[in-house]
């Protein structure tokens, strides 16, 4: 009675549970387990006039997780609340039986053999009907079925999918601010009005619009139906205030403390036209940049930059104005940029005046990029791969001081596998000088976090007499990632970085520089925060420390 009569909050534990996790059960009663660098704080706390719905509670969720014979006591012990659990015998996946147009089995994440959890089994829906939304059908009549047997703790799944008739886009519609010409947001769709019908086509609409930053919200709703046509209404929001202050503070092990602020509007003088000032400062890079662009139609934008970068370089320091135009057209997974680049370059306090020359180079350069991105991610990547080719060069004149050309070529592939993923990427790149002389910056450095990880930023290949870095002309790298998910939203990753270097056009294999490592991630809400520590294989006293966030590839 005097329990109740005060109601307290009691520390509350269990005992008894063996394949289902603390942090699951803890959740499933409204609590938060204590993450798992916080190990000043003890379990969590329930009130005590409560305890008699925890074995209700707890029960259902055994059942939602395969455990039908699961029983559950609580009890006030020893000033905690102390909860015993029998978990009993799962229940089984013992048949999965469809009839389906299309391959559904794939998209069912349950097997036979494997303990059946209900929401498993309702995901399992969904992705079915996404499937055949995704394959041109909009009145899809599914029929599944959870056959439980409880006496042998066997589980039948049924699945009866009717597709109907292929569907159509109908017509469109669009509804925007008078700011907003519609011509550009419909050219922004990834379907027009007759195309087959997929929802991945809305999903690539909807990333194609909302790459443009003066979007506040967009919707496309495609719930109607006219027989076998899809009608399709487009309604876009604008920022009431679209004057956007950003500021920010971080840490790398590569640049150091950064600091960057910024002020942008995002619908200058209308049609989702931006234009930003930002001001970044590391203790190697100090930037500050004005930004314009403007959407124009079939998915292509205008854009231009112009801006002040100065950077610190073991050997030598470097200061430039430069200016961009670029005229891009992305159309997800695809994205073309065509460029015209101004370097205005200035290298000063070099301390090896024959491989850092120290002066003033003006260079015009055309550029050209290409590239194509799966990834279903850009900060914690699982599936997907990325190419990329970059291309720049320029003809020596009276608007350029060399003739030369740079290629840079990348390549990522993610293969997901049940509980772990394999991550692959290669860079390689050429830089040839035909005639006059380029900034020594345009050379390719290799070391860090994103290059090879035994080494620090920019200090990986040979170096001069004064043991400064010298880059090289040429660069070929390859890296393996064995990515294996932890409890408590951990991960453990294992890595091996390989690179080479040239001094002319072609990198010399002779050489090859090689790490093995491991980091951990936690995965926080705004992605991956990971550390890697790399070590030279050849050279155990060669190592490196890397703090990031997101994974690096």
């Amino acid at each position: 009675m005097t329990l109740f009569l005060y109601a307290q909050k009691l520390p509350l534990v269990f005992t008894g549970n063996r394949q289902v996790s603390a942090d699951a059960l803890y959740n499933a009663l409204g609590l938060n387990a204590p993450f798992f660098f916080e190990f000043w704080k003890g379990p969590p706390r329930y009130d005590t006039q409560k305890i008699f719905f925890i074995p209700t509670a707890l029960e259902s969720y055994y059942r939602s997780v395969g455990f039908y014979h699961a029983r559950v006591q609580s009890e006030v012990q020893k000033e905690r609340i102390v909860v015993r659990i029998q978990e009993g015998r799962p229940v089984t996946v013992a048949d999965i039986s469809a009839i389906s147009r299309l391959r559904v089995v794939d998209k069912i994440p349950l097997r036979e053999g494997e303990r059946f959890q209900t929401a498993l089994f309702t995901q399992s829906k969904a992705r079915i009907k996404a499937l055949y939304a995704d394959n041109h059908y909009c009145n899809v009549r599914l029929r599944a079925k959870a056959y439980i047997d409880i006496e042998t703790d066997k589980a039948y799944l049924v699945y009866d999918v009717e597709p109907g008739k292929p569907c159509r886009f109908g017509r469109i519609t669009i509804r925007a601010p008078k700011t907003v010409d519609p011509r550009i947001i419909r050219s922004l769709l990834s379907f027009k009005e007759g195309d087959p019908y997929s929802k991945e086509l809305i999903y690539r609409s909807y990333r194609d619009i909302y790459s443009n930053e003066g979007v506040e919200r967009v919707t496309i709703d495609d719930s109607q139906r006219d027989g076998n046509r899809v009608p399709v209404i487009v309604t876009l929001s604008t920022y009431q205030k679209p004057l956007h202050l950003t500021a920010g503070l971080g840490y790398s092990t590569d640049e150091g403390i950064s600091l960057k602020a910024g002020v942008k509007h995002r619908n200058f003088f209308g049609n989702l036209r931006t234009l930003s000032l930002d001001l970044k400062y590391s203790d190697i890079r100090q930037l500050a940049s004005l930004n314009a662009q403007m959407p124009l139609t079939h998915h292509n934008r205008l854009e231009g930059e112009t801006g002040y970068r100065q950077e610190r370089f073991d050997g030598y320091d470097e200061r430039a104005w430069y200016a961009t135009l670029n005229l891009s057209h992305l159309r997800l997974p695809y994205y073309l940029r065509e460029r015209i680049v101004y370097d205005h370059v200035e290298t000063y306090n070099s301390s090896d005046p024959t491989l850092f020359p120290e002066g003033i180079i003006g260079i015009v350069s055309l550029g050209l990029t290409a590239q194509v991105d799966t990834r279903n991610s850009r900060l914690d990547p699982t599936r997907g791969y990325l190419l990329s080719l970059d291309a720049m060069g320029s003809i020596r004149s009276v608007l350029s001081d060399a003739t030369y050309y740079k290629l840079l070529a990348v390549g990522i592939w993610h293969l997901p596998i049940p509980g772990i993923n394999l991550a692959w990427r290669g860079r390689a790149g050429t830089l040839d000088i035909a005639d006059g002389e380029v900034p020594p910056s345009y050379r390719f450095y290799a070391g860090g976090m994103r290059s090879n990880r035994g080494w620090a930023y920019r200090q990986l290949g040979p170096k001069n007499r004064n043991g400064d870095p010298i880059g090289g002309f040429s660069v070929a790298e390859s890296s393996l990632e064995w990515r294996h998910n932890l409890p408590h939203s951990l991960r453990g990753v294992l890595f091996v970085d390989a690179t080479v270097l040239g001094q002319d056009a072609s990198p010399d294999f002779g050489t090859v520089y090689t790490a093995v490592g491991a980091g951990l991630r936690y995965l926080s809400p705004i992605g991956p925060i990971g550390l890697d520590f790399g070590l030279n294989i050849d050279d155990p006293s060669q190592y490196a420390l890397h703090f990031h966030i997101g994974e690096l590839f």
